[in-house]
């Protein structure tokens, strides 16, 4: 791999990481929903449990998290391969 190779493969990686940056960002900023009047139901109890909406929410945004993390790492694995 010569040094432009290496270049163009830092700059792919640089800009799929901004990509999954800017996901997780906007995902992670939709957890303020629970701090607005628009997302007034996520503090409800699910059913007869002592769980909330909220706190549902916050587990499923850490496993999208790993996941995201997960495929991030998989897609540079498969291209650093090539």
């Amino acid at each position: 791999m010569n040094k432009i190779q290496k270049i163009e493969a830092v700059k792919r990686k640089t800009r799929l990481r901004i990509v999954f940056t800017l996901l997780t960002m906007g995902l992670y900023f939709s957890y303020v929903l629970n701090y607005t009047s628009g997302g007034a139901f996520l503090g409800d109890r699910l059913g007869n449990s002592s769980i909330s909406g909220s706190l549902v929410m916050y587990a499923g945004l850490i496993v999208v998290f790993i996941g995201l993390e997960l495929i991030f790492l998989r897609i540079n694995r498969d291209r650093g391969a090539k």
